[in-house]
């Protein structure tokens, strides 16, 4: 589905953790609303979420999945693993299919299994990858992800294919734009940059 909304986010999954990059730019049409968005998100201190789409959908997305997060593990008193988080955020998306979040999201994390990658469609889909990319950029980012991509990355490797996939995305694509913001997850957390395109 063709959306008025832009953006270019890649994730990757390395030997020592994940990788998540994302444009800054809010589009609506040919209308910039804003070159400073936020399009990746930490749901807790070792699973990240990013999202192309519709900003309020993801942003109410994020809330709601925080919330069920935090009360899974109040009630059970163990932590969520980043794939128990993203079935939780694929089952939120299926039973949405009536009334859907115009989403195409990416969540990257770590735990007792690993790093792990999984990208979702709003319908709720949820894929297993080694490295993905969703938006309007993805076609230009994609070349240098399958380009540049290898199982031994380490998450230094990493960060900068997936600042070059974005600036690619960017370069093509006019709905994509801004400073690119990197979100790495390894087993002592979550760390963030920004760089400027």
């Amino acid at each position: 589905m063709s959306l008025p909304t832009g953006a270019t986010v890649v994730g990757i999954k390395c030997k020592d953790g994940t990788v998540v990059a994302t444009d800054s730019m809010i589009t609506w049409g040919t209308m910039v609303l804003s070159e400073t968005g936020i399009k990746a998100f930490k749901l807790k201190e070792n699973v990240v979420l990013a999202s192309a789409g519709l900003t309020s959908d993801y942003q109410m997305l994020v809330n709601l999945t925080k919330a069920r997060i935090k009360l899974f593990e109040l009630d059970e008193g163990r932590p969520l693993s980043v794939k128990a988080i993203t079935k939780m955020l694929a089952s939120t998306l299926r039973n949405r299919r009536a009334s859907p979040l115009y989403v195409q999201t990416v969540i990257v994390g770590v735990d007792s299994d690993g790093p792990a990658l999984y990208s979702l469609d709003m319908g709720g889909s949820l894929i297993p990858d080694d490295y993905t990319a969703t938006g309007t950029g993805v076609r230009t980012a994609y070349g240098v992800l399958e380009n540049e991509y290898h199982s031994d990355l380490t998450v230094k490797e990493a960060e900068k294919i997936a600042i070059k996939a974005v600036k690619t995305g960017i370069a093509r694509d006019v709905q994509s734009g801004g400073p690119i913001r990197v979100m790495t997850v390894t087993k002592d957390g979550v760390t963030e940059s920004v760089h400027e395109n």
